[in-house]
């Protein structure tokens, strides 16, 4: 195996080297395998597969899953029995709470997801989009065992049934690099961004007050190693940007946290998913 590191950008450049040298428009797990260690593809990409789509290719029929990885185990199946777990404690569990007390042991989600930390991540995504926390563990059905003490099954009641306004609000527990919630305004995107801008190919020349927020440099070219103008405006959810009344041709990114222009002239950055695909530590 080659000791080089790998970024997401260096993944995709030798999977399109690796294809266009076999000649082939889909790569096996085992080709992918004596290029690129499976660890490092996970880390950034999840599977093999969704890495062969990055990179403009097919995905083969060996590539959905990793090397021990039960092929049968589907994420829903695998984060549904986090949620189990989470109905027992009333909180979401740490890794060895989960070993201890989960359907399954916890080498398909390093396989899959690498961390447990990135797994968390990924398994909150899906709570999102599944509304299995929506109205939080309260809807969801029990499936703790009838020998269970009454408090193994706690659930979480919704605060909001009330008439006061709280002095603070958090967004949805995310623990990536110390932000501990999502962002739930501009200025926790501005945050957020800071954080990773680097990882994303980006270089900040200034922050201000005026339209655009920001302005820097982007990687347009990784082979090459060549940079261009980024001008960005910073909006927690990216239609803002038109309500805003701002000139597109003025703009090169929106950065936000929450993608809900799908016709959006410019691109969008939407950290909520770019986080996914970076180690939360």
């Amino acid at each position: 195996m080659p000791a080089k590191k790998h970024d997401r950008e260096s993944i995709i450049e030798t999977l399109r080297n690796l294809a266009k040298r076999l000649g082939k428009d889909s790569l096996s797990r085992r080709d992918v395998a004596t290029v690129i260690q499976p660890s490092s593809v996970a880390r950034y990409f999840g599977s093999v597969g969704n890495a062969l789509e990055a990179a403009g290719l097919q995905r083969g029929s060996s590539t959905a899953h990793f090397k021990d990885r039960p092929p049968s185990l589907t994420d829903s199946e695998l984060f549904q029995s986090i949620l189990d777990v989470e109905h027992q404690l009333g909180r979401e569990p740490p890794m060895n709470e989960y070993s201890a007390a989960g359907r399954y042991s916890v080498k398909p989600f390093r396989m899959r997801f690498g961390k447990w930390s990135d797994a968390l991540v990924h398994y909150r995504k899906w709570k999102a989009e599944s509304g299995a926390s929506s109205d939080g563990l309260a809807t969801l059905p029990d499936s703790t065992p009838d020998t269970k003490p009454d408090n193994s099954s706690r659930r979480i009641a919704p605060l909001f049934q009330t008439n006061n306004t709280p002095a603070q609000l958090y967004g949805e527990p995310i623990d990536f690099r110390g932000l501990r919630h999502a962002p739930i305004n501009e200025q926790g995107v501005v945050y957020l961004f800071g954080m990773v801008s680097r990882e994303l190919g980006f270089y900040i020349e200034a922050v201000q007050q005026g339209f655009p927020d920001c302005e820097g440099k982007y990687l347009h070219h990784a082979r090459k190693n060549l940079w261009a103008k980024a001008r960005i405006e910073f909006e927690f959810r990216a239609v803002s940007f038109r309500e805003h009344g701002h000139d597109a041709n003025q703009c090169d990114f929106i950065v936000c946290w929450v993608n809900d222009w799908p016709d959006c002239p410019i691109r969008v950055i939407e950290l909520s998913k770019e986080i996914l695909r970076l180690p939360a530590r």
